[in-house]
């Protein structure tokens, strides 16, 4: 009985140069195409990043509003965290309008701050921005030493983003 061998076929040893050199290519192509995507996509995640930050701040910013006391949070209206005129005459809310300049600008702009509160403000990378404070009565309530009620608007800006983020919520005397 003869045995038959089989001839080797030209498919047998893999992929041939054309078909690698395809294959290269679009590799290449899809690599170059995604990475040309990436510095238009940066800006929007840079504005994004910024925006979410300057809510942030609003956000704490109201928070601690809440937390004074009531009768000190008329003093707060008007303060802008660019002007050191603007700050509040006496603490708690001082200790506040401080803590959020520093957060917001760091020093600088008329604020000087001791070694101590830098040591309780913690290590922080400022914003870069500004926020400022107003105070009104509120629909159907007043915002007087008799009220109970205030309604505290707060606007924060930062560079690089093209709109002011302003945020709003109505204090209430509990007691």
């Amino acid at each position: 009985m003869r045995t038959r061998r089989s001839t080797p076929s030209r498919h047998d040893g893999g992929f041939t140069a054309l078909e690698v050199m395809v294959a290269a290519l679009v590799v290449l192509s899809a690599i170059v195409i995604t990475a040309s995507i990436l510095p238009v996509g940066q800006p929007q995640t840079l504005h994004a990043t910024r925006a979410i930050s300057a809510v942030a701040a609003a956000r704490q910013i109201l928070e601690d509003i809440g937390g004074l006391p009531f009768d000190s949070v008329r003093s707060l209206d008007g303060f802008d965290t660019a002007h050191a005129a603007t700050a509040p005459a006496a603490d708690p809310e001082l200790a506040a309008a401080r803590r959020w300049r520093y957060m917001l600008a760091g020093g600088g702009g008329g604020f000087r701050y001791t070694s101590a509160e830098i040591a309780q403000y913690g290590a922080v990378t400022p914003l870069g921005g500004a926020a400022s404070i107003r105070l009104a009565a509120p629909p159907n309530g007043s915002c007087s030493a008799t009220g109970s009620r205030c309604q505290a608007t707060v606007t924060v800006s930062l560079p690089g983003l093209t709109n002011t983020v302003q945020l709003t919520t109505i204090i209430v005397r509990m007691f």
